[in-house]
Protein backbone atom coordinates (compact mmCIF):
# COMPACT_ATOMS: atom_id res chain seq x y z
CA UNK A 1 0.00 0.00 0.00
CA UNK A 2 1.45 3.03 -1.13
CA UNK A 3 1.79 6.21 1.50
CA UNK A 4 -0.35 8.40 0.50
CA UNK A 5 -2.94 5.84 0.60
CA UNK A 6 -2.67 5.37 4.26
CA UNK A 7 -2.80 8.96 5.06
CA UNK A 8 -6.15 9.45 3.05
CA UNK A 9 -7.34 6.10 5.03
CA UNK A 10 -6.37 8.48 8.10
CA UNK A 11 -7.91 11.72 7.07
CA UNK A 12 -10.95 9.83 6.15
CA UNK A 13 -10.69 8.59 9.96
CA UNK A 14 -10.66 11.41 11.34
CA UNK A 15 -13.20 13.21 9.42
CA UNK A 16 -15.35 10.67 10.90
CA UNK A 17 -14.42 11.10 14.47
CA UNK A 18 -14.54 14.78 13.95
CA UNK A 19 -18.54 14.55 12.49
CA UNK A 20 -19.02 12.48 15.67
CA UNK A 21 -17.42 14.42 18.04
CA UNK A 22 -19.01 17.88 16.92
CA UNK A 23 -22.61 15.92 17.31
CA UNK A 24 -21.73 14.82 20.19
CA UNK A 25 -20.36 18.47 21.74
CA UNK A 26 -23.64 20.18 20.21
CA UNK A 27 -25.88 17.48 22.06
CA UNK A 28 -24.07 17.97 25.15
CA UNK A 29 -24.75 21.56 24.74
CA UNK A 30 -28.02 21.46 23.85
CA UNK A 31 -28.86 19.33 26.97
CA UNK A 32 -26.92 21.31 29.29
CA UNK A 33 -28.87 24.48 28.43
CA UNK A 34 -32.00 23.08 28.17
CA UNK A 35 -34.99 23.53 30.43
CA UNK A 36 -35.48 19.91 31.36
CA UNK A 37 -32.04 20.17 32.38
CA UNK A 38 -32.90 23.00 35.37
CA UNK A 39 -31.60 21.83 38.43
CA UNK A 40 -34.38 21.07 40.59
CA UNK A 41 -32.57 21.82 43.71
CA UNK A 42 -29.15 23.23 44.94
CA UNK A 43 -27.93 19.44 44.81
CA UNK A 44 -28.72 18.98 41.49
CA UNK A 45 -25.55 18.67 39.58
CA UNK A 46 -26.86 17.68 36.07
CA UNK A 47 -26.32 20.85 33.98
CA UNK A 48 -22.82 21.35 35.68
CA UNK A 49 -22.08 17.76 34.45
CA UNK A 50 -23.37 17.54 31.75
CA UNK A 51 -21.76 21.34 30.62
CA UNK A 52 -18.32 19.51 31.49
CA UNK A 53 -19.11 16.60 29.39
CA UNK A 54 -20.00 19.16 26.23
CA UNK A 55 -16.48 21.11 26.83
CA UNK A 56 -14.68 17.87 26.64
CA UNK A 57 -16.27 16.88 23.68
CA UNK A 58 -15.89 20.32 22.09
CA UNK A 59 -11.80 20.40 23.37
CA UNK A 60 -12.05 16.76 21.36
CA UNK A 61 -13.19 18.06 18.14
CA UNK A 62 -10.83 20.99 18.23
CA UNK A 63 -7.95 18.37 18.86
CA UNK A 64 -9.57 17.00 15.58
CA UNK A 65 -9.21 19.16 13.72
CA UNK A 66 -5.82 20.28 14.22
CA UNK A 67 -4.60 16.88 13.46
CA UNK A 68 -6.84 16.75 10.26
CA UNK A 69 -5.09 19.93 9.45
CA UNK A 70 -1.73 17.98 9.63
CA UNK A 71 -2.99 15.44 7.79
CA UNK A 72 -3.76 17.48 5.07
CA UNK A 73 -0.96 19.68 5.03
CA UNK A 74 1.75 16.47 5.18
CA UNK A 75 4.26 16.47 2.40
CA UNK A 76 5.40 13.43 1.20
CA UNK A 77 8.02 12.71 -0.67
CA UNK A 78 7.72 11.67 -4.10
CA UNK A 79 11.06 8.99 -4.39
CA UNK A 80 11.11 6.14 -2.15
CA UNK A 81 12.25 7.02 0.99
CA UNK A 82 14.71 4.28 2.63
CA UNK A 83 16.71 6.63 4.72
CA UNK A 84 16.37 7.18 8.58
CA UNK A 85 12.89 6.91 10.13
CA UNK A 86 10.71 10.05 10.39
CA UNK A 87 7.48 11.60 9.94
CA UNK A 88 5.59 10.38 6.92
CA UNK A 89 7.71 6.86 7.06
CA UNK A 90 6.22 3.52 7.15
CA UNK A 91 8.16 1.33 9.39
CA UNK A 92 7.94 -2.35 9.81
CA UNK A 93 9.21 -4.11 12.98
CA UNK A 94 9.82 -7.35 14.08
CA UNK A 95 9.65 -8.40 18.28
CA UNK A 96 7.99 -9.99 20.54
CA UNK A 97 4.74 -9.12 19.09
CA UNK A 98 5.54 -10.27 15.99
CA UNK A 99 5.60 -8.54 12.47
CA UNK A 100 4.14 -4.60 13.36
CA UNK A 101 3.62 -1.80 10.81
CA UNK A 102 3.79 1.77 11.74
CA UNK A 103 2.72 5.31 10.52
CA UNK A 104 4.80 8.08 11.61
CA UNK A 105 2.37 11.06 11.84
CA UNK A 106 2.00 14.53 12.95
CA UNK A 107 -0.73 13.64 15.12
CA UNK A 108 -3.33 11.53 15.99
CA UNK A 109 -1.24 8.32 17.72
CA UNK A 110 -2.71 5.03 18.71
CA UNK A 111 -5.22 5.17 15.74
CA UNK A 112 -4.48 1.72 13.76
CA UNK A 113 -5.46 1.44 9.95
CA UNK A 114 -7.18 -1.83 8.76
CA UNK A 115 -5.25 -2.03 5.14
CA UNK A 116 -5.11 -5.68 3.03
CA UNK A 117 -1.63 -5.83 4.23
CA UNK A 118 -2.77 -5.46 8.09
CA UNK A 119 -3.14 -3.45 10.76
CA UNK A 120 -0.96 -0.32 10.30
CA UNK A 121 -0.92 1.42 13.62
CA UNK A 122 -0.09 5.51 14.13
CA UNK A 123 2.86 6.43 15.84
CA UNK A 124 3.53 10.44 16.45
CA UNK A 125 7.08 11.61 17.47
CA UNK A 126 5.83 12.47 20.89
CA UNK A 127 5.13 8.74 22.08
CA UNK A 128 8.22 6.67 23.40
CA UNK A 129 7.96 4.06 20.56
CA UNK A 130 7.90 6.60 17.99
CA UNK A 131 11.16 8.72 19.75
CA UNK A 132 12.71 5.05 19.53
CA UNK A 133 12.37 4.61 16.09
CA UNK A 134 12.59 8.52 14.86
CA UNK A 135 16.11 8.36 12.93
CA UNK A 136 16.28 5.29 13.19
CA UNK A 137 17.65 3.03 9.43
CA UNK A 138 16.97 -0.96 8.13
CA UNK A 139 18.51 -2.99 11.27
CA UNK A 140 17.97 -0.54 13.69
CA UNK A 141 16.40 -1.03 16.92
CA UNK A 142 13.71 0.29 18.94
CA UNK A 143 13.35 -1.07 22.55
CA UNK A 144 12.06 -4.92 21.63
CA UNK A 145 11.69 -4.25 18.06
CA UNK A 146 13.99 -5.00 14.93
CA UNK A 147 12.87 -2.46 11.99
CA UNK A 148 12.84 -4.82 8.90
CA UNK A 149 12.01 -2.02 6.78
CA UNK A 150 11.69 1.86 6.72
CA UNK A 151 9.70 3.28 3.44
Amino acid sequence: MQKQEIVDLIIKTIVQELDSASKAALESAHEATDEESRPENKYDTRALETSYVASAQAGYAKDLKAALQAYRNLSLPKEPHSGPAAIGSLVTTLGNAGREQFFIGPARGGLEIATEAGSITVLTPKSPLGQQLIGKSLGGSAGDRRILRVE
